[in-house]
């Protein structure tokens, strides 16, 4: 019997996954260059609040959440 959550992965589908992890610009992982503080964001959270002006579509991110999309970043590109 065949795992239906096995399956093959498109090389369009990993490199979409990579690109979005990564600076599009420079090609190079993510740095926290990449991110300024949300001062509205940050005023109606209590807790200092991050955007990617590139990309503001992603939405704010704690200190911890850009923490780990740097880590992840770095991790997609070895």
């Amino acid at each position: 019997m065949k795992n239906p959550k096995l399956e093959t992965i498109s090389f369009d589908t990993i490199a979409k996954v990579v690109k979005n992890c990564t600076d599009i610009k420079s090609n190079n992982f993510l740095t926290w260059n990449d991110f300024d503080v949300s001062d509205e964001a940050t005023f109606w959270s209590k807790e200092t609040m991050y955007y990617m002006p590139s990309d503001e579509e992603r939405g704010h991110f704690t200190k911890d959440e850009v923490d780990e999309a740097i880590e992840e970043s770095q991790e997609a590109i070895k």
